[in-house]
């Protein structure tokens, strides 16, 4: 017995330990490593009847330390017990009416929302007190700031980074989890909000009370959320297919998870089956793993991307995961490579498929014989020869090419600017860009539309011919036609991709405008997640160039605006007072404009509404208004008069 209290305490030690690391956003471990500890502590604890306190099976062993408001939670936010054995979770569902969901990997958090307004948003914390979000919370693009219900609705989901939004970010964070949970803990929501956040609710905690649990994210969904995949198989026999086809539905959306939650469906069943100071009984999550593969890591090769970002990139010993053969495998950026130990050719690595999608190395195995030196960061870009320079942001070390004119820089600009985030000309590859430039015919994307002055001599040359020439220069000239936001896609802007261009083209309508808008100072921030570094990136971009190739190349489709986005057209209005739904006076003047209205600094007998939270003032704008029989409208009246969220 006292061999097993001893073990029992070492376990503990270990799991607090690396769990508060992993809190604090610097994991040592992998998850399966930890789940495996956590697996074998079960069952010694099993066996000898001994229970430490301080256990994370016997509490959710998780700690408030940063600088955010601690606070006290409405609702115990315990976690589940788990299992890696499918056979477990074939005996909790049997002839049980249960939903499978998907186990999102993120961040949890709390949403309440009192007569449809969200007042708070908290992480979990330590299950019984947590931190206060709110603020980044509100600059999550889809979670309703304002919802069609007048009571008291509590929402527990997850706060995440889909694999597709964190393409942008992977050059300097190792994982969308880990970025999720840094992310929406920012104390500036100006930062947080460029980070693309998403959240998925999983459970209404209060005011669907009647619902089943399936009831109720049919009713989330139709409020507005974005709510957790879910199977059902009343069956009971068909356990692994209903795990399989949950795994398929978050590849489609791109959803990090790292397991399968199956839960009563009715919430009389789910809270009778009660609860230990750690875990709710009525659920039960099923863990799986991206299964390690042993390879060698031949070298590290280094990638660049439009701006100048050189990523290192593994290059491997060819080996089959998941049906496909995988090569290469991004390293993120230098910290990332630091911290894995990565050294010269011939070491030995473990490799995964995350979310059985992205190619990543999990750890380098311990060295035979003599350690090999690390890999030396290159001095000078692999492709222009110019010196490099490391920038630092948040203790991340990014490698860079220094050099403004870098050939690199260039392919990747084309490449983005005619791929199919971009105009998307069919058949103008990396490859042909590359000859392109050697042929001295391409200095820059203008120069694209003048290709036809070297037809014949292009014709002549070797891998290309009358009819693959003609294919190309035909989709150069299609591609001139184009819509508003292929063009604002294709520019380049950082943090500025084909979501946020079409966003962009149906608030402007024309190049033109939003061109305008970007000179005029438009604070781009008064638009729904558009965070300060956004709004930073869209003023600061220089537009010389694609100015220029509008002006002479393009023919943009505009987008006229439908009457209902124009629904403040002819009205005038006057703002003043201090405002809580919008950030400022700024924000909520620009917010009018966009919907066709005019703002003025004073009331008169042609403004149509004055915008004063306090409505009862006796300040002289409000005099002015009651004078003249001008409505005075809070924020709240505002938007349910001229249905804006």
């Amino acid at each position: 017995m006292v061999m097993e209290l001893l073990k029992i305490k070492e376990l503990v030690e270990k799991l607090n330990y690396y769990t508060k690391l992993y809190d604090e956003g610097r994991p040592e471990i992998s998850d399966k490593e930890w789940d495996d500890m956590y697996f074998e502590l079960q069952e010694l604890e099993k066996e000898s009847g001994i229970y430490l306190e301080e256990s994370p099976t016997q509490k959710v062993n998780f700690q408030v330390v940063s600088k955010l408001n601690k606070v006290e939670h409405n609702h115990p936010m315990l976690s589940l017990d788990k299992t890696k054995d499918i056979n477990e979770i074939q005996k909790f569902v049997y002839n049980n009416d249960y939903i499978a969901m998907a186990k999102m990997d993120g961040l949890t958090c709390s949403l309440r929302y009192v007569n449809g307004r969200l007042i708070s948003a908290e992480t979990r914390g330590n299950g019984l007190v947590g931190e206060d979000i709110l603020h980044n919370a509100l600059q999550v693009k889809n979670i309703p700031n304002r919802i069609n219900f007048q009571d008291e609705l509590i929402v527990d989901g997850e706060i995440i980074c889909t694999y597709e939004n964190f393409k942008e970010f992977e050059s300097e964070y190792k994982n969308p989890r880990n970025f999720a949970s840094g992310s929406i803990r920012l104390l500036d929501s100006k930062e947080s909000s460029m980070r693309k956040l998403s959240f998925v609710a999983w459970d209404c905690i209060k005011g669907l009370n009647d619902f089943t649990l399936l009831g109720k994210l049919c009713k989330l969904s139709d409020f507005g959320f974005t709510v957790v995949p879910t199977r059902r198989d009343i069956s009971n026999y068909n356990i692994e297919k209903v795990i399989k086809n949950i795994q398929l539905d978050c590849q489609k959306l791109e959803y990090p998870i790292d397991g399968v939650v199956f839960k009563y469906n009715k919430c009389s069943e789910y809270e009778a089956a009660g609860k230990t100071d750690h875990h709710f009984k009525g659920g039960l999550a099923y863990k799986f793993y991206d299964e390690e593969y042993e390879t060698i890591l031949r070298d590290v090769e280094w990638t660049m991307g439009r701006t100048g970002v050189l990523t290192p990139v593994a290059l491997l010993e060819p080996i089959n995961i998941d049906g496909s053969e995988v090569s290469r495998a991004s390293l993120h950026n230098i910290s990332i490579m630091d911290e894995l130990g990565i050294r010269y050719q011939d070491t030995k690595v473990m490799v995964y498929k995350a979310n059985m999608i992205i190619p990543q190395i999990s750890r380098v195995l311990p060295y035979e014989g003599e350690i090999a030196s690390l890999i030396n960061i290159p001095a000078v870009c692999p492709i222009c020869g110019e010196p490099t320079i490391i920038k630092g942001e948040n203790g991340v070390r990014v490698l860079y090419c220094s050099n403004p004119s870098c050939e690199g820089k260039l392919i990747n600009r084309l490449d983005h600017f005619f791929g199919k985030k971009g105009l998307d000309a069919k058949g103008l590859s990396k490859a042909t860009f590359e000859k392109l430039i050697d042929w001295g015919w391409v200095e820059s994307i203008k120069d694209v539309f003048k290709l036809k002055e070297h037809k014949k001599e292009w014709e002549k040359m070797q891998g290309f011919g009358e009819k693959s020439v003609e294919k190309i220069l035909q989709a150069i000239e299609d591609c001139k036609s184009c819509s508003l936001e292929a063009v604002i896609s294709a520019a380049g802007i950082p943090l500025i991709g084909r979501t946020v261009g079409k966003d962009l083209s149906k608030r402007f309508g024309s190049y033109s405008e939003f061109r305008e808008a970007v000179e005029s100072g438009f604070d781009f921030t008064s638009f729904g997640g558009y965070g300060w570094e956004m709004h930073k990136a869209i003023s600061d971009f220089d537009y010389s160039e694609l100015d220029y190739i509008v002006d002479n190349y393009l023919q943009i489709k505009e987008n006229k605006k439908e009457e209902n986005e124009l629904k403040l057209k002819d009205l005038t209005f006057c703002v003043t007072g201090k405002v809580h739904i919008w950030k400022n006076r700024d924000s909520l003047s620009a917010l009018i404009e966009s919907l066709g209205g005019k703002v003025t600094g004073s009331v008169s007998k042609n403004t149509n509404y004055l915008i004063n939270n306090d409505i009862n003032s006796t300040s002289a704008k409000n005099k002015k208004a009651q004078e003249l029989g001008i409505p005075i409208l809070s924020e709240e009246d505002f938007q349910k008069i001229f249905d804006i969220n």
